[in-house]
């Protein structure tokens, strides 16, 4: 019979719940009722892992990390695992990391990065451009016959007729640069 089944678990449970009750009302006095029921149920619990026969499970449970613990910190073999698994997450994080968690994100940025330069080359060639692609097809891009649609002007405080200089003065001047 080993040391921890021997020990006399009863009255120790119904000390720790007692001094827990205790601390209980205190806490209700100083910071209102909400604290105090809370504190009060962790102290029921010593008690309730003594009358379910728990308390063995738990004992064995804090042994087993002690004990892991213990081999943990003076064992070279174990640190050199440490050192092997920090490596390993070290090349992961500088290569792009796992593939199935970034593919998703990076397939959304292309594809933006893709739009936004149909949409630039749209802008700078004056027409239209339509993308057709099927599945597994790469996308080609054909001029359609109808001219894009012109957004009128915001004008600026300097009274520039083009639209971008006028759109790039409005934000200097919010941003106080202008």
């Amino acid at each position: 019979m080993n040391t921890w089944n021997s020990i006399a678990w009863f009255p120790i449970c119904v000390g720790l719940t007692g001094a827990g009750l205790v601390l209980s009302w205190f806490t209700w006095r100083r910071r209102g009722l909400r604290s105090g029921i809370r504190v009060g149920a962790w102290s029921l619990v010593p008690l309730a892992l003594y009358l379910t026969g728990s308390i063995l499970l738990v004992g064995r449970i804090g042994s087993a990390v002690v004990n892991f613990a213990q081999s943990f910190v003076f064992s070279a073999k174990t640190w050199s695992g440490v050192v092997l698994l920090a490596v390993a997450a070290l090349i992961l994080m500088v290569s792009g990391g796992i593939p199935l968690l970034t593919s998703g994100r990076k397939r959304a940025r292309k594809k933006e990065l893709r739009r936004a330069n149909q949409e630039a080359q749209a802008t700078n060639t004056g027409s239209a451009v339509a993308v057709s692609a099927g599945r597994g097809e790469r996308a080609a891009v054909e001029p359609t016959s109808a001219p894009p649609a012109k957004v009128p002007a915001k004008r600026g405080k300097g009274g520039s007729d083009d639209g971008l200089d006028a759109d790039v003065a409005e934000i200097l001047r919010r941003r106080g640069i202008k």
